[in-house]
């Protein structure tokens, strides 16, 4: 049987629906929608730990008095950040940090005061910039409570200070949803109807951390 040219075309226009049903084209693979995730949004947990300093500083005349103590801060945040607009990022934190800060001070020859920062409570806001597709820097500010402890002798007691802290700080993504980050924060505690009232009560910290992104 002899096949003409508009034969064998009329039988492959025919064959053609068929072969369509069989092979559904599938441009994703799994016949999703594929949509885009920005990597500097959404809902973060974070470790961190770094440098600690707790510090009294008072006014007489002219001159200026500070005396503070060092020590190691280890803690975490959690947060959530949107984007306004393509560069500016807005998100809203709270965080929990302890540190090894202690001092103890002779008074009088056999007695001590010492003094020891427990755990401080912080949250608050911060706006970043983009300066790359899994990078920013950012400012933020915030409120913070620290207990801190003193043992005179056999007398124990814990003041409460709060106060407003300010800081600024990195971060660069390091896969889908890890990112590393360094801030540096200054807090200022106010001391009206404390132990310290009347002197200029603050703790600054640096810390590097490591936090995921969901």
């Amino acid at each position: 049987m002899k096949l003409t040219m508009a034969g064998a075309i009329a039988a492959l226009l025919g064959a053609t629906p068929a072969l369509a049903q069989d092979m559904p084209f599938d441009p994703y693979g799994t016949g999703g929608e594929v949509t885009y995730r920005d990597p500097m949004t959404g809902f973060r947990v974070e470790v961190q730990g770094g440098y600690d300093r707790l510090e009294i500083n008072t006014v007489d005349g002219d001159t200026k008095y500070y005396d503070g103590v060092d020590g190691i801060r280890y803690g975490g945040e959690v947060g959530y950040d949107v984007a306004i607009g393509g560069k500016v990022l807005l998100g809203a934190y709270a965080g929990y940090a302890g540190a090894s800060t202690r001092r103890c001070d002779e008074v009088g020859t056999v007695v001590e005061l010492c003094q020891r920062a427990k755990g401080e409570w912080s949250g608050g806001v911060r706006m970043g910039l983009r300066v790359g597709e899994r990078a920013q820097l950012y400012g933020k500010v915030g409120y913070a409570s620290m207990p801190l402890a003193f043992a005179f002798g056999a007398e124990r007691t814990t003041e409460t200070y709060a106060g407003v802290h300010f800081g600024f700080g990195g971060e660069v993504g390091l896969g889908p949803h890890a990112f590393a980050k360094a801030e540096l924060i200054a807090t200022n505690f106010r001391t009206r109807d404390k132990i310290y009232e009347g002197v200029n009560f603050d703790r600054t910290h640096a810390v590097a951390g490591l936090g995921y992104r969901f």
